[in-house]
């Protein structure tokens, strides 16, 4: 019996900064990436996430949603969530705790290893 080789990368991706959300239907936030190599990969279509908004950047409707990815266009994403009607995002002074984005769920534990593109790594592509 021979040992898989599993391509290094991130278990968990790491949590975004949220630098946008519009009021729309559905809702599309822009995301700032600082390493593309290992950061911008680990988030894919389908994917659940859970927004933290402080009060502070004003869309506090949107603070501790859960959606669903429907679109990746570079950093500006499209979540399955109505903003239409929430208050509108700002950007506060500095030295708040910012917005962003990060995964949730067991929806997320289970892609194929060999796409390169997975926020989870597994020994079988069965999420274990």
């Amino acid at each position: 019996m021979s040992n898989n080789y599993l391509k290094p990368g991130i278990k968990i991706p790491s949590a975004l900064a949220i630098i946008a959300i519009t009021r729309s239907n559905p809702m599309t936030i822009t995301v700032q990436i600082e390493n593309p190599t290992t950061q911008a990969n680990t988030y894919i279509v389908g994917m659940a996430v859970r927004l933290f908004v402080p009060y502070t950047y004003g869309m506090f409707q949107a603070h501790y949603l859960i959606g669903t990815i429907k679109a990746i266009n570079g950093n500006t994403w499209t979540l399955n969530i109505d903003s239409s009607q929430f208050d509108p995002f700002v950007i506060p002074a500095s030295g708040e705790q910012p917005a962003t984005i990060a995964p949730n769920g067991s929806i997320n534990l289970e892609y194929n290893n060999d796409t390169g593109k997975v926020p989870f790594q597994s020994y079988n592509n069965s999420g274990n």
